[in-house]
């Protein structure tokens, strides 16, 4: 009955309790593991680390005393390693009391390598061999791959020589690895020279070595330089195999040189290297995009004669060729070839061709194929799907497009969000605003979530017919689908308030994206600027330059340029004058532009003389020819009413 009136368990008692019996669970394995030898120790660390109770697996460690061997030693170091406490791994490492080997080292190296702490993993290989431990292999490519990702190839290369410095046998991989990292960064040259140097870090060049500085001058395209590795490479007993011409044939193609590819192919042989059908596909896929569709269908003839049958990879890369030139008659013979040689049409080829039938608005014609497909055991992918509702919208079909997107599910294929937010735009155009809405409710409840593309195309839309309302309602909702606006979705909301006359709640909302930290470019701040200055708000537009902290947007005519602009619009082209001066004080120089707008708007309000002034000193500049004499017109309508018009052509001959 005491019991009863005891009050119940608070909420740190229950804590306590559950971690009393975590605790004893801890302590009866641990008991057991030791009755079990150290086997059981090993694979009880190990359990206790992968369930992160690293401080458990210590205590099992502790308890077990002699027993426990290096395999639990080493499976607690990389417990603390997985755990992020390399601290504590080091410290363990460094009073293991039984032999270490390379496995309670290795852990701690690698962990600092993807920290970036190279200097200390060059200090743990000091430890190592200071305990008589040989550092392995894996240990030097984990640091040397270190290098390369975080201070780029001079930093894999200083740790390379302080590898060898300290006198650990390297072997050609580990160089190869930092050779690799200097030509995909685009220095070539060290990577030749790291080349000539294996011999010094006790390594030899091999094939692998070779190809790295091979794809290094492919993209750089010097294909001399190329060449002549190649022939070093015979000539040093390390010939080029099938990946040296896959990647010097593949950057041939790429870089429309088929002289040469034909006569890399011709030297395979030599080498005993056969081309493959990859290869094949590649040279057809560079030929047809230079535009050599009869060269392409040549060699595709000719496969037959080098052993290999084309397979549908290569049909379909000449097939898309000959769409994209809209070469539609051998397109058709090609695909006769294909079933005569009995080569089955996949997903890829029927989706070449609805693109082909949908960019040329061959609507019937999709609609055939779409049956075709199935009956060739294609099933139709969310891609055919989105293709062809593109296609219906370009041909203005919408309603066509919001049948067939709503009929996807059944054919068990799910739309995705670039279906939706294709048939959205089409409808937008279409001025459909109550069917559009439905259908993003729609596509939100089928899971579709909407993203910043899909709500900035929307607000992109009722921002360009004043409807900034309904733009401000689709942005709250952007929020509320957890979809952040982006730099598009604030710079076209505060262009249309602006041009809405909206000025305040365009200001609000750019306040607001700074202070979301997203940083405003030279085109909103523009926007901004024209809005204050259309309503003659110059003072806040000079709060707002001076607000800017990026120099090269405060630096650019063309945010100056807006607000002169404006105010010439606005007949204000006094105060226009006076921001020309705030221009340059700025630091920023007007360019042409600046001068053209001026000149316009002061040859509109009759001020010929000021304008002839700003004339010649745009002729000093030396504008181009077609400028001048559009605004020499101007001039001439500005000053008609003057007693004694100016000759401004001499001027523009005296400048030039």
């Amino acid at each position: 009955m005491l019991t009863s009136s005891l009050p119940p368990p608070t909420l740190l008692g229950s804590k306590l309790a559950a971690a009393t019996a975590i605790s004893t669970a801890a302590a009866a394995s641990s008991e057991a593991a030791l009755a079990g030898g150290s086997g059981r120790i090993s694979a009880l660390i190990r359990s206790l680390c992968a369930a992160g109770r690293t401080t458990d697996a210590a205590r099992s460690l502790d308890a077990a005393g002699a027993a426990a061997g290096i395999v639990a030693y080493n499976a607690m170091v990389a417990g603390y390693c997985r755990a992020g406490q390399v601290a504590a791994a080091r410290r363990l490492a460094a009073v293991v009391p039984v032999p270490p080997n390379a496995y309670t080292y290795f852990p701690i190296v690698r962990s600092l390598g993807a920290r970036g702490r190279i200097a200390d993993a060059l200090t743990v290989l000091d430890e190592m061999s200071l305990r008589g431990c040989a550092p392995i292999q894996p240990m030097y490519h984990v640091i040397l791959e270190s290098g390369c990702r975080g201070g780029g190839f001079r930093s894999a290369v200083r740790v390379l020589e302080a590898l060898h410095a300290k006198g650990y046998t390297l072997d050609t991989g580990n160089c190869n690895l930092v050779i690799n990292a200097i030509c995909e960064q685009g220095c070539v040259d060290e990577g030749v020279e790291l080349l000539r140097k294996l011999a010094f870090f006790g390594c030899e060049p091999d094939v692998v070595s070779y190809n790295a500085v091979l794809k290094g001058l492919c993209i750089a395209r010097r294909w001399g330089d190329a060449e002549e590795l190649m022939d070093e490479m015979v000539r040093v007993d390390c010939p080029p195999n099938i990946i040296t011409f896959n990647t010097l044939i593949g950057n041939l193609c790429r870089n429309g040189l088929f002289e040469q590819v034909h006569q890399a192919l011709s030297q395979m042989s030599e080498h005993g290297c056969t081309p493959d059908i990859r290869m094949y596909a590649t040279i057809i896929d560079g030929i047809c995009k230079e535009g050599h569709h009869e060269v392409a269908n040549e060699i595709l003839n000719r496969m037959p004669s080098y052993g290999l049958k084309p397979n549908v990879v290569c049909y379909n890369t000449v097939l898309k060729g000959l769409c994209s030139a809209q070469r539609w008659d051998e397109a058709e013979e090609l695909l006769a070839e294909m079933f005569q040689k009995d080569c089955p049409l996949d997903d890829v080829t029927f989706n070449i061709l609805v693109d082909f039938f949908c960019q040329n608005g061959l609507v019937d014609r999709v609609i055939e194929l779409l049956e075709q497909m199935l009956e060739h055991g294609c099933m139709l992918d969310v891609i055919t799907y989105t293709t062809v509702i593109n296609g219906f919208c370009k041909e203005g079909l919408i309603d066509e497009a919001v049948m067939l997107l709503k009929s996807m599910p059944s054919c068990g294929c799910k739309p995705n969000t670039i279906s939706y937010t294709i048939v959205l735009k089409g409808l937008c155009g279409a001025e459909r605003w109550v069917d559009a809405e439905e259908l993003m409710s729609h596509m939100i409840q089928q899971g579709c979530l909407p993203n910043p593309v899909t709500f900035n195309m929307f607000i992109n839309f009722l921002c360009k017919k004043g409807m900034v309302e309904q733009a401000i309602e689709l942005l709250k909702q952007m929020l509320m689908n957890g979809c952040s606006p982006d730099l598009i979705s604030y710079g076209t909301l505060i262009d249309g308030l602006g041009k809405a006359g909206k000025t305040e709640e365009a200001w609000e909302l750019l306040n607001v994206m700074v202070s979301k930290g997203i940083t405003p470019n030279l085109i909103i701040y523009s926007s901004m600027a024209s809005a204050l200055s259309r309503e003659g708000r110059i003072d806040k537009v000079i709060q707002m330059f001076d607000s800017i902290r990026d120099d090269t947007i405060r630096s650019d005519a063309v945010l100056y340029n807006a607000v002169i602009s404006s105010l010439c619009k606005s007949w204000e082209t006094d105060r226009a004058i006076g921001f020309l001066a705030y221009m340059v004080s700025n630091g920023c120089m007007p360019n042409e532009s600046t001068y053209t707008i001026l000149i316009k708007a002061l040859a509109s309000e009759g001020f010929v003389m000021e304008a002839q002034d700003l004339l010649t000193e745009l002729c000093s500049r030396r504008v181009d020819g077609f400028v001048y004499l559009k605004l020499q017109q101007l001039m001439m309508v500005g000053r008609s009413n003057l007693e004694s018009p100016v000759d401004l052509s001499s001027a523009y001959q005296l400048e030039h």
